[in-house]
């Protein structure tokens, strides 16, 4: 019987969750490239999928669960939003890390494997789509992204260039503690979770050099998005402050019936 070969200690241990709202045309794709890093490398990650909608996916991340036994899955039959996917799944993480990736492949899964050398020194590693460098993603996406993130810094004093990226690598301990403040679980959630994670003073690294591949056939709306954010980041601020005592309970309520699905 052949001796079992060592994980690689030399890269940290990582938990990937990814969100998946209807993604049977691009999932398998992303986890075959996944699965074939970890396997060539022997590291100690491990996958978690966390399934809204009521297509394929599942039946897609089954079957590549029967290669890979690092790959596991978290079900919910509605809708909870991006934000809720996340959270009911991340106190399954097990490694040291914990990365954040979207299910679209929007990102080659290579330029988060070249930074693992940053995992040691830095508590936050984002993958900014935004820079200069970067012209593949048209106007009508970029323009609502930077004067929404010109309101974050604003309001709310979040130093980050790309606030909405999909793709971060967050200590475990935090990204732990600090969902469990979020209450949005709609695409705002990076923002809440940016915003508890400043209370650990992290260390962060953001990486612009970075090939965002803009897909046509995105799931967001952009005109709603925009609009649900601009209010999700009012009503944040609010939530934070003095005045929230003063917010009656029919507000909140609308609110939170309203915009969550966003």
């Amino acid at each position: 019987m052949q001796a079992e070969v060592p994980l690689n200690s030399t890269i940290p241990s990582a938990t990937i969750i990814i969100p998946a709202y209807n993604e049977e045309e691009r999932i398998g794709k992303v986890l075959r490239e996944i699965s074939d890093f970890i396997s060539k490398n022997n590291v100690n990650w491990n996958v978690i999928v966390s399934i809204d909608g009521n297509d394929g996916t599942e039946d897609i991340v089954k079957k590549m669960m029967g290669e890979y036994n690092f790959i596991s899955y978290d079900k919910n039959h509605g809708r909870g939003g991006k934000g809720y996917a996340i959270k009911r799944v991340v106190g399954k993480a097990t490694g040291e890390y914990t990365i954040l990736m979207d299910a679209d492949g929007s990102l080659d899964f290579s330029k988060i494997t070249d930074s693992i050398n940053y995992m040691k020194d830095y508590d936050i590693i984002i993958f900014d789509r935004y820079s200069n460098k970067n012209n593949k993603i048209p106007f009508f996406r970029r323009m609502p992204s930077r004067g929404f993130n010109i309101l974050v810094r604003a309001i709310l004093g979040i130093k980050v260039n790309d606030t909405q990226s999909g793709y971060k690598i967050i200590r475990t301990d935090m990204i732990r503690e600090a969902f469990s403040k979020i209450a949005v679980t709609d695409a705002f959630y990076d923002v809440a979770l940016l915003y508890y994670l400043n209370e650990f003073n992290p260390i962060i690294k953001e990486i612009d050099e970075v090939t965002y591949n803009h897909e046509s056939n995105s799931k967001f709306n952009v005109i709603s998005l925009t609009l649900g954010m601009g209010i999700s980041l009012v009503a944040f601020r609010v939530r934070h402050s003095r005045l929230y005592k003063y917010i009656p309970d029919w507000a909140r309520e609308l609110y939170s019936r309203k915009f969550k699905w966003i």
